[in-house]
């Protein structure tokens, strides 16, 4: 059915899945350490795979701030699909394990990760979970759609997912056109201790179910008076090196022709080519792509709704940064490269930050809010975010191999 109930206590408190969310909380960092172990250990006893990579949280409530989104509720949907799912399999399982015969796991120069032909199997799955120790969930459930009972491929309706015109994922909504054959199910009153496992994407092509169609669902003869739904989803990677179906559904570089695949957007601004590009069209290209991991960690608001004036106070365009910073295993692989190229132009590891970081501030898309800024107030978010004690440390985490990587080869061609 390509979802499940579970029961799945966690050790973490309302309190705590709060500041996990919140990245300004002094023990966000210990807190997603821990209910990422928490999640990956219970997943992997649960599924019987033989690794999990946790990549991505988002707690949910009608009370909003610090990086709490609302409901997603609006239409049946699915978060990916078998070639955006393909993808990120990928990328996550090179950020697992180092490559054979590289020093480093994120070597821009490696053609495809040694571990692609470890695994057989992969599932991109999420755990949506109450976080409320003390109330059950009463209204705006998680509804699942069994998908043995969809027609295919007519109720898949595939589309591409932009943030303000830039690409990000392809997912598929739902046709209504078979309605009365769907079965759909939500489970009432969950507590903390449970969990829905629902999958995002399994490249078993044996599953019955592989993908799931959910939604938020509100029930309007519910009484209003309900205390409002509190959930986090934790999304991840599972893999297997022997599948129970005996099949071998794991893409590759070579098998899903990586290296050619282009999403609308690249080829409207590349007019069909990347190679043809210039380097302010790939910028272009790259910074709407980023546009997309400030979105799926909630961080990022559309430019609609975005302020085009300096709000006084550099502090303010902190957390955002951070936050698109942090998530740089999951950059696109054009973004990943033109960051490990701009590290390797410069000397020093500060350097290198510095030359990202402005790029970033400049924002010349618009899609963080700071491109219509003056330049002396750009300068003032790029010089805080470089004296910001977190910022530097998550830069430094993810950026400094490459330079590394850039004298290891000059020591070796002396």
């Amino acid at each position: 059915a390509s979802f499940e109930l579970v029961d799945c206590p966690t050790a973490l408190s309302t309190e705590d899945f709060y500041a996990l969310q919140d990245m300004s909380h002094p023990k966000c960092d210990e807190l997603k350490e821990k209910y990422y172990k928490e999640v990956a250990d219970f997943v992997k006893r649960t599924v019987g795979c033989d690794e999990v990579v946790v990549f991505h949280h988002q707690v949910r409530s009608s009370k909003g701030g610090n990086g709490v989104q609302p409901y997603a509720g609006g239409v049946p949907h699915t978060d990916s699909s078998p070639v955006s799912a393909d993808e990120l399999a990928m990328q996550m399982m090179s950020m697992s394990e180092p490559n054979e015969g590289h020093d480093d796991k994120n070597d821009e120069d490696a053609e495809e990760p040694n571990n692609s032909k470890k695994y057989k199997r992969y599932m991109y799955l999420n755990l949506w979970r109450n976080i409320s120790d003390d109330h059950p969930i009463e209204n705006d459930h998680l509804a699942v759609l069994d998908e043995r009972t969809t027609v295919k491929p007519d109720d898949y309706i595939a589309k591409d997912l932009f943030m303000d015109g830039s690409y990000s994922s392809v997912q598929y909504n739902l046709n209504a056109r078979h309605a009365s054959n769907h079965k759909w199910y939500y489970f009432p009153n969950m507590v903390k201790s449970e969990a829905i496992l629902f999958k995002q994407m399994d490249s078993d092509w044996t599953k019955s179910g592989r993908i799931c169609f959910h939604m938020s669902v509100n029930d309007a003869n519910v009484k209003t008076e309900t205390t409002p739904r509190e959930s986090i989803e934790a999304r991840m990677f599972c893999y297997w090196k022997e599948p129970d179906s005996g099949v071998d559904s794991m893409p590759t570089n070579e098998n899903t022709n990586i290296a050619k695949v282009q999403g609308p957007q690249d080829l409207a601004v590349t007019g069909g080519s990347l190679k043809d590009a210039s380097n302010w069209q790939l910028l272009k290209t790259l910074w709407g792509r980023l546009f997309f991991v400030g979105k799926l960690i909630g961080t990022t608001s559309s430019t609609s709704n975005q302020k085009s004036t300096y709000s006084g106070d550099p502090k303010d365009y902190v957390l955002k940064f951070t936050a698109a910073i942090d998530a740089f295993p999951a950059w696109p692989k054009l973004a990943r490269s033109w960051a490990s190229g701009e590290m390797k132009n410069h000397e020093n590891v500060m350097d290198g930050i510095h030359a990202i970081t402005k790029a970033a501030v400049d924002d010349m898309m618009g899609y963080q809010g700071t491109n219509k800024f003056k330049a002396e107030e750009k300068k003032a978010i790029v010089d805080y975010l470089l004296g910001d004690e977190k910022y530097v440390e998550l830069a430094k985490e993810h950026l400094s191999h490459f330079l590394i990587s850039k004298e290891k080869q000059s020591n070796v061609e002396r």
